[in-house]
Parts: C-alpha cells; structure tokens; sequence
C-alpha cells in the first residue's frame, strides 16, 4: 500500500485552518472548506457527490428560545392560571417548532467513494469540517446543559398545579422559581451570543486532513473486494446535522462499517468511544470496538475506552440507522474531575469530558497539533481499514 505522508495532512489542516479559517457552518468560510475537500478527493480520481442541506442555526435557536420563555414566565406572574397556562403552552410550541420557522441556513456533505468490481464488504471514513462558535465559560455550558430543560418541566408542573388550584401563594412559588429559571435563561443565552468562531485545526480540520490523506492512498492502492467512502460532514457543531441528513437519504448502505475521525492530531493518548450521553445514550458498535482496538495495540499504542459524556459524534445517528460505526480519537491522559464525577453519578465506568484546552476556542491552531500524533492517526486508520 503507498504509505500514508503527514507531511501532505498538515498542508490540508494549514489550509482549513489557516487559510479558510473559522467554517461556521452555511458561513463563507464552510463553503469554501467544502469546495477544497471536494476538489482533493476528486484530484485522486475518486467518485464525488456534493448533498446540500439546509438548517437552523444552533445559536439562534438558543437565543429565540430563552427569550420567548423568559417572557411567557413572567407574564404568568401578572396573568390569570388560565391564561398563564395558555401562554405558556404555546412558548413551548413555539420552542419546539423553532427549526421550522426560523430562517435557514445551507451547509453541504462531500461524498466519494473507490469502488471496486464485486465487493464483499463496505467501510467508511468519516470525519466534520466545520467549525464551532467559540465558548465563552465552559461552565456556563454546563450549567445550562444540566439545568435547562429540568427547569422547564418545573415550570410546566408549577403552571399545571396552579391551574387545578394546588398552589396558593403563587406570588411566592413564582419568586423561588424565578430565583433559578430567570439566571438560566439568560445563561443559555449568553451562552448562545458568541460571535467568535473558531479556525477548528484539532477540531476536526485533523480529522478531514488524515480522512483526505488517507484516500489518495486507498485512491493510489485500492483494497482489496472493498469499496471505501469518504464523506466529510457538514453541520456537526450544529447537531449532527450532516450526518443525519445522510442518514435521511439512505446514501449509505447498511452493511458498511464506519470509522468516524474527530481530533486526532493533539494530544497524545489514543481513545476508542464506546458511547455517548448520559440519559439518552448510544452505544457504538462493541465488535468494530474490538478490531479497533486490537489494530491499535498491533501499532504498539496503548489505547483507552472513552464514554463521551458531554459530547455528540457523526456516528450517532448511523448507529441508530443500524449501520456499524464508531469514533476514534486523540485527547489528554491527566484526571478529569468532572468526568469522574459524572462516571459514579450515571455509573458509567469510563465516562470522560474533552481535555483538550484550546477546544472551541480563538486558540485552536496548527501550532498545537502534534506530527507524530498525525502520523499515528494515519497508521490506525490505513491498518484498520485493511483489517476489516
């Protein structure tokens, strides 16, 4: 097989994050991404298809949706249980039709595949090329991730009671209640207002760079009886949403085996997620986790399960298609506090949250990604594609 140059994957991460820099997706900077990596993958003679997609964006959904609630919470303090209750349903009517009434974005996955004549089996690489807002207070985020939609509920139970008379002193549950929604409410929005973006070198231009690297060596030195797929995904700081969008439209097909690739060029401990989430969760494919790790090990790496406590990858919504997939990543080996806290909370033995300290950030630049990490990536991938 030809040998797979990271010298060749820095120059793709130098241009998606030097060059083009911030990709927040249906920005200029996206679509600019999207075309360097179709015009790549079409250089090593490869099948391309672009598959547009439109979308809402995450931030103004955030925003629209703490100022419509606040305003139906306060009014609920000057109105009649009835028309509190009312007003109340349709801000969350509202909320939960936002992606529907809010003007749209467009964002695009870039699809190539290497066929082969009668294949036996299917694989895929996948790896994000936008990039995220920067984060204003990580702890912000986790405040409002934990809190948001509990208090919601509360609300609506509060709002419910008060209706059918179990609530007398409403002037006063209103004022305890308001002491906790009103702050995360604007938490959420303030969480949502960054106007910075991030060039996203590690997150995930490493991803894309080792995904394009990776087939002008497939392109050069096919594998044998199996056809490989290339897709880079839009949209996935936005909810995933490129890959579900992939999903909708069956261009897949189900028996193939998926390696998602998302910050492999920082750090220098090699992780395999074995699932995300803490009360919806997903589990990624044990037996494709097996051969993953057992290629790993071959490369004299020592590689770690990863439960993704806090975050979403583009083999989400494959898996819950039924199609095999999993993620393979790079990221710090020191504690992690929080990830322990959440491990005993939701018993989940590895549960761990992102180390890497420029994630989200101005600061996520070449200069922090790591050639021997690159390298190694590089030598997974081609292994483990050879071993399926």
């Amino acid at each position: 097989m030809a040998e797979f140059e990271s010298r060749r994957a820095f120059e793709h991460i130098d241009k998606l994050a030097y060059e083009i820099g911030p990709r927040l997706a249906g920005s200029r900077g996206d679509r600019q991404a999207a075309d360097y990596i179709r015009k790549q993958l079409e250089s090593f003679g490869l099948k391309v298809r672009v598959q547009e997609f439109k979308f809402v964006s995450r931030s103004a959904r955030a925003k629209v949706a703490a100022v419509l609630l606040t305003s139906a919470f306060v009014l609920s303090f000057f109105l009649s249980s009835e028309f509190s209750f009312l007003v109340w349903l349709v801000a969350i009517v509202l909320w939960r039709s936002l992606g529907r009434l809010l003007p749209k974005r467009v964002s695009q996955n870039i699809i190539a595949v290497k066929e082969v004549e009668a294949p036996k089996k299917r694989a895929a690489l996948t790896a994000h090329y936008d990039s995220a807002p920067c984060t204003i207070s990580f702890r912000l985020n986790v405040l409002v991730r934990f809190t948001f939609l509990p208090l919601i509920f509360l609300v609506t139970a509060l709002l419910l009671l008060r209706l059918v008379g179990r609530v007398p002193e409403w002037s006063v549950v209103w004022a305890v209640t308001a002491i906790f929604f009103l702050p995360v409410c604007g938490a959420s929005f303030i969480a949502a207002s960054s106007r910075r973006v991030s060039p996203g070198a590690e997150d995930n231009a490493s991803g894309v760079a080792v995904m394009l690297e990776s087939a002008r060596v497939i392109a050069e030195q096919p594998l044998p009886e199996t056809t490989v797929f290339f897709i880079a995904f839009g949209g996935e700081e936005q909810g995933l949403i490129g890959s579900k969008k992939l999903v909708r439209e069956n261009l897949l097909p189900k028996d193939t085996m998926v390696l998602n690739l998302d910050m492999v060029g920082a750090s220098t401990q090699p992780y395999v997620v074995e699932g995300n989430g803490l009360i919806r969760r997903t589990r990624t494919s044990e037996a494709l986790n097996q051969k993953l790790l057992a290629v790993i090990h071959n490369l004299g790496l020592k590689p770690k399960l990863w439960w993704a406590a806090l975050a979403g990858h583009d083999h989400i919504p494959l898996l819950r298609a039924g199609i095999q997939a999993t993620t393979f990543t790079f990221d710090t080996a020191g504690a992690d506090k929080l990830g322990q806290r959440l491990a005993r909370f939701f018993r989940l033995p590895n549960a761990r949250v992102r180390g890497y300290r420029h994630l989200h950030s101005y600061d996520d630049l070449p200069d922090h990604i790591n050639a021997e990490t690159i390298e190694r990536a590089g030598a997974v991938v081609l292994e483990f594609l050879k071993a399926i």
